[in-house]
């Protein structure tokens, strides 16, 4: 019979829930135990007593394949065996960076997360079990009551659900080498948290992988309990500041991948509700001395990381082991010495950085010219190479994707030992005079699509050292050489082109070249087909014969209807001629007016691009002040001041007591005029036009930082636009013209500066302020 009572109803919901939880880890530990037994019942590749390990293979030990090429060392003290991707010419390709993926390093792991061992008495496979927090922790301490998991050394929690670190399950193993957090969702490591979690005391872990974890923040700490790391996977999270004690404890560390860091993802709405600029000025900051402790360190990856200008300076604390590095678009602004101080840097990254070719110069690379063997400089806008000078240890060069069009003025001798050059994808002419006639060693060389039309005697005599080539790509015309080069290559018929080649070489005195040894490594049908500029066709070039004349431009068996003398040619041609020379010549004209005004034009264009950028900003949220948008309303402010953070001192402790306290001038500082809670953007503007006159306080640090390069622009298009022309420069050391932009190349040549005396005499610092409060005045009349 049905009755009514008083019932607990969150006491029900809790022990529903609980009863499900322990179904749940029943359930998965039950299937767990299962999948044991069934790979203790198989065969392992590996001896029970024997353990794998992962630098390589371990004595009678072969690891399972994950799939990817093992680049490890082979030992301690080994080199990395980094197989480099040269001979791809895939769009993929032009993309990849030097040093690969991740699982190119971590051969005990398959990229879903799971395990490569199957030992079973030294690895547990716990990932993609989509567990919970609570049900990991029930299942982990299940596990330690049923066997022991003290032997265990390779662990695996990948593609969990895990919103926690699981310290308390990791205290469990204690003897574990290899651990992998992958694909768990985090959510301690918020930089709102003020108490962050760390890793539990693992004496013995030699690597660790984190990658996925939607990591924001770490705290100080968080390694300090594993001091035998070795190899450290940060890859793929939303770090957007590394502490400065945080590696101060893994002094053993030898490879740490920091690449694609994207520290504005968690914050894409924000950053579209704040100022457009700041996507492109920030990145992931780093303290200049966090490398100090890893003075082991070896491998460097920074791959897809945009750092902070101030970011960089941190390079200057790596080791002297330091050997392998990729920069691979990080958004290098320029290659300092800094970057390089360690002098042992083997394999070096630089592609994506277009910041970096515009200052290329003969000392770029002079502190790794006796160590650097591999150098990775793809679409970065290389117009020229003479910066290549004096690397006489440079083995393998890869420069796919710029702008360059010859190898004039390029110091090739210099690289005695070069054995790859890749410079596919650019604008490169056929040559008429040897270029690697010195470079011996060179082995392979890629021409793919860039702009040969065709093969002379000079080039075929360069082809003669290499083993492999590719010229496919190219708009090849059908000449004797270009025949004679692939009929050679492929050995169409054999006897006859020998037969052919000793007549030629009696009746004619054509030189032969010894080509045959060489590998069309990237031949495809359609990539080498050559062009008839007569019959305005493309041919095949393996179905012509050798032409039985030397003649570079063209080959007489490919039409009949050639001309039968140069010029019957010119006279069917000559108003062709005598146009396109006409065109030719105004083309000239204006590219020659156009070089001579360029650095107006330029200027123009970065006005304009400013100008469009303002106008998405409404005037009601520019201007704090209304009263400035006023012809007629009095000014605030005498002065707008803007410096780099690094000349605060100068500003504070000299330019402020010498310009307020004596004559009363006004100035506006951004740290202490700058009104709370409006943008960086909108007080910027507020200021500038609510002050008379606008200083800019220029050094090596004022041009290094993208704000105060953005507000030299500001200020030039504000003047330009209320129709003022106050504007003074203040130099506190001298610029190096390689060093000074465009901008201000131009404000120096139509605006009278001043310079700081570096000198400490009194004389000429008193002069130098009597000239500058003279110039501020002057602007309150």
């Amino acid at each position: 019979m049905p009755f009514d009572c008083p019932v607990d109803r969150d006491g029900l919901k809790r022990h529903v829930f609980s009863e499900r939880v322990r179904m749940e880890v029943q359930t998965r530990l039950k299937g767990l135990c299962l999948v044991l037994v069934l790979i203790g019942s198989v065969r392992a590749q590996c001896d029970d007593e024997v353990e794998g390990s992962v630098i390589g293979e371990c004595g009678s030990t072969r690891m399972a394949d994950n799939g990817f090429e093992n680049f490890l060392p082979t030992g301690p003290e080994g080199s990395y065996n980094i197989r480099l991707n040269i001979t791809q010419h895939t769009m993929r390709a032009d993309e990849e960076c030097m040093l690969g993926t991740a699982y190119n390093y971590m051969p005990w792991m398959f990229p879903n997360g799971t395990l490569t061992i199957r030992n079973q008495s030294t690895a547990l496979d716990l990932s993609n079990l989509r567990l919970s927090d609570d049900a990991m922790s029930s299942l982990v301490r299940s596990l330690a009551v049923l066997s022991s998991v003290n032997n265990i050394t390779y662990l695996s929690m990948a593609y969990n659900r895990l919103n926690l670190l699981p310290v308390d399950s990791l205290i469990n193993f204690r003897n574990v080498q290899y651990l992998s957090l992958m694909k768990n969702p985090f959510r301690e490591f918020s930089p709102d948290l003020k108490v962050r979690p760390k890793m539990p005391h693992l004496p013995f872990l030699i690597a660790l992988d984190m990658r996925f974890c939607r990591l924001q923040s770490l705290p100080p700490d968080f390694f300090q309990s594993l001091p035998g790391l070795q190899y450290l996977f940060l890859s793929h999270n939303f770090i957007s500041k590394l502490p400065a004690t945080l590696f101060y404890s893994l002094g053993r560390l030898v490879h740490l991948d920091l690449s694609h860091m994207d520290s504005h993802s968690l914050r894409e709405e924000e950053a579209r509700l704040e100022n457009p600029f700041m996507r492109l000025i920030e990145g992931m900051d780093m303290d200049p001395n966090i490398f100090q402790p890893l003075q082991k360190l070896r491998f460097l990856d920074l791959s897809f990381t945009k750092l902070d200008l101030k970011a960089f300076m941190s390079m200057s604390s790596l080791g002297g082991k330091l050997e392998y590095v990729s920069y691979c678009y990080t958004d290098l602004p320029a290659l300092m010495d800094y970057l390089f101080l360690m002098e042992s840097i083997k394999m070096l990254d630089l592609s994506g950085n277009v910041g970096c070719a515009r200052a290329l110069n003969a000392g770029s690379f002079q502190l790794l010219r006796d160590t650097l063997e591999v150098l990775f400089f793809k679409n970065a806008s290389i117009y020229q190479l003479d910066w290549i000078t004096g690397m006489n240890k440079l083995r393998v060069l890869n420069l796919r994707g710029n702008f360059l069009a010859s190898f004039e003025g390029a110091p090739m001798r210099d690289l005695a030992s070069l054995e790859v050059l890749d410079v596919s994808r650019n604008f490169i002419q056929s040559w008429s005079f040897r270029i690697f006639h010195l470079n011996t060693k060179l082995k392979l060389l890629n021409l793919r699509n860039n702009n040969l039309l065709l093969i002379p005697s000079s080039m075929l005599k360069d082809f003669e050292n290499l083993n492999y080539l590719a010229v496919g790509g190219n708009q090849l015309q059908c000449s004797c050489n270009f025949v004679f080069l692939l009929h050679m290559v492929f050995e169409k018929d054999s006897k006859d082109v020998e037969n052919e080649n000793s007549s030629l070489a009696v009746t004619t005195q054509q030189p032969t070249y010894s080509v045959g040894h060489i590998t069309l490594y990237d031949y495809n049908e359609d990539d080498y087909l050559c062009m008839n500029f007569t019959n305005k066709k493309k041919v095949n070039t393996l179905k012509l014969s050798v032409c039985n004349r030397e003649d570079e431009g063209s080959y007489s068996n490919v039409s009949d209807a050639i001309p039968e003398s140069i010029e019957e040619m010119i006279e069917d041609y000559l108003v062709i001629y005598i146009v396109a020379c006409v065109v030719a010549v105004i083309i000239l004209a204006f590219v020659v007016m156009i070089y001579w005004n360029w650095f107006y034009i330029k200027y123009f264009f970065v006005l304009l691009k400013n100008s469009a950028i303002l106008s998405f900003y409404d005037d009601d949220k520019v201007y704090l002040d209304k009263s400035c948008l006023d012809d007629e309303a009095a000014y605030q402010y005498d002065v707008f001041v803007s410096y780099s953070d690094n000349d605060r001192a100068w500003v504070l402790d000299e330019m402020l007591p010498n310009l307020e306290q004596e004559d009363l001038i006004t100035v506006c500082l951004h740290e202490r005029d700058f009104e709370v809670g409006y943008g960086i953007l909108e007080n910027i503007i507020s200021c500038m036009d609510r002050s008379r006159c606008l200083m800019l306080i220029v050094s090596e640090s004022f041009l290094l930082s993208r704000w105060c390069q953005f507000e030299m622009h500001l200020a030039q298009h504000r003047l330009l636009e209320t129709r003022r022309d106050e504007l003074i420069l203040v130099l506190l050391e001298d610029i190096p013209k390689r060093k000074c932009p465009k901008t201000l190349s131009y404000l120096m040549k139509t605006k009278t500066y001043i310079k700081w005396p570096r000198q400490q005499t009194g004389r000429d610092r008193e002069l130098f302020w009597k000239r500058l409060r003279k110039a501020l005045m002057s602007t309150k009349r």
